[in-house]
């Protein structure tokens, strides 16, 4: 219904502009409160997303530590008196890591430990070697390394896939320039802004 504003005496555009007034300050508390909303709903959610990364950073580091800790503290025993680590077997296309010990002495297999990541889980080299040395020791697993977060922040290095899970490539700097042995390649800005699925997160390219 249109308001004819000309036909109104003063006091009633008073009154009619008080009203309109208190409507404007209730729709714009509304409006600021949804908006509040939808800015702590981002980020709670980023905070979430940067607390299951940087706790995902820990345990790999965790493990990384714990696996070299463990090769020299136990190796000694399987070695006869020689400080020999263990053998890691890794293959990052059955997303697997076994374990193996031997006698220094003929080279007898004594025991062996296997650690296979989830079908939907990131594989992570330094977590499965941590992961298959305790089970060829017969010590137990922690269960952060067992449950550890997914990654959530694509980096230099990972191996991303797309929705089907068949193609993959190796995430590389902005300022690189492919190709690159083993496979297909993405820049960093390319894999952050479409999203795909981190599948590895080793990166022992980067380190090497």
């Amino acid at each position: 219904m249109k308001i004819d504003l000309n036909a109104m005496g003063y006091e009633e555009l008073l009154t009619h502009g008080d009203a309109v007034m208190e409507a404007i300050k209730k729709r714009t508390f509304q409006e600021g409160f949804r908006a509040a909303k939808q800015v702590q709903r981002k980020l709670a959610k980023m905070n979430a997303e940067k607390s299951a990364q940087a706790r995902r950073d820990e345990i790999v580091e965790q493990a990384k530590a714990d696996a070299e800790e463990l090769a020299n503290k136990y190796g000694y025993y399987y070695a006869y008196g020689r400080n020999t680590k263990a053998e890691f077997i890794v293959n990052c296309e059955k997303r697997t890591v076994v374990t193996i010990l031997r006698w220094i002495a003929d080279g007898q297999i004594v025991a062996k430990g296997i650690a296979k990541t989830a079908p939907d889980d990131c594989f992570n080299v330094h977590i499965g070697k941590a992961i298959a040395l305790r089970r060829a020791l017969g010590i137990p697993v922690p269960d952060e390394y067992l449950n550890a977060p997914q990654p959530t922040e694509v980096r230099v290095g990972d191996f991303i896939s797309d929705d089907s899970g068949v193609h993959k490539a190796l995430v590389i700097e902005d300022d690189s320039w492919p190709p690159f042995s083993g496979g297909a390649a993405i820049y960093l800005k390319n894999a952050q802004t479409y999203a795909h699925k981190i599948i590895d997160d080793s990166r022992e390219e980067v380190s090497e």
